[in-house]
């Protein structure tokens, strides 16, 4: 009987460590999908406070061009907008384009022309 057990304990002994590995893999790959889901989770959170952060910044800037440079032309207005809101996000360690900066400020032209035509 003992010689028998002798002659199977490399053989338990490769099983187990296969199991052994099997699962370590299993583990391993579960907490990389659970750190992707996570990262993308919060990069998505970041995405939608970074959004709003544009937007307000783009407001801001729009504002700031409007009163400041009242006797500009448009083109001019733009460039200091883009100039201010480039600066406001930078310091806050948002990177985003300037054609979507340009856009955010677009956009809030847009809702202040419509403001107007309301009143």
């Amino acid at each position: 009987m003992q010689t028998l057990i002798d002659a199977a304990q490399p053989y338990i002994s490769a099983i187990v460590l296969a199991i052994v590995g099997l699962l370590a893999a299993v583990i391993l790959r579960t907490v990389a999908l659970l750190q992707a889901k996570g990262e993308a989770w919060l990069d998505g959170k970041l995405g939608v406070q970074q959004r709003d952060l544009l937007h307000k910044v783009a407001g801001e800037a729009y504002a700031y061009a409007e009163t400041v440079y009242k006797s500009k032309e448009s083109q001019v207005k733009l460039a200091q907008a883009l100039e201010y809101a480039t600066q406001q996000l930078g310091r806050r360690g948002i990177m985003v384009t300037p054609d979507e900066i340009r856009a955010a400020i677009e956009a809030a032209y847009l809702k202040a022309q419509i403001l107007v035509r309301k009143m």
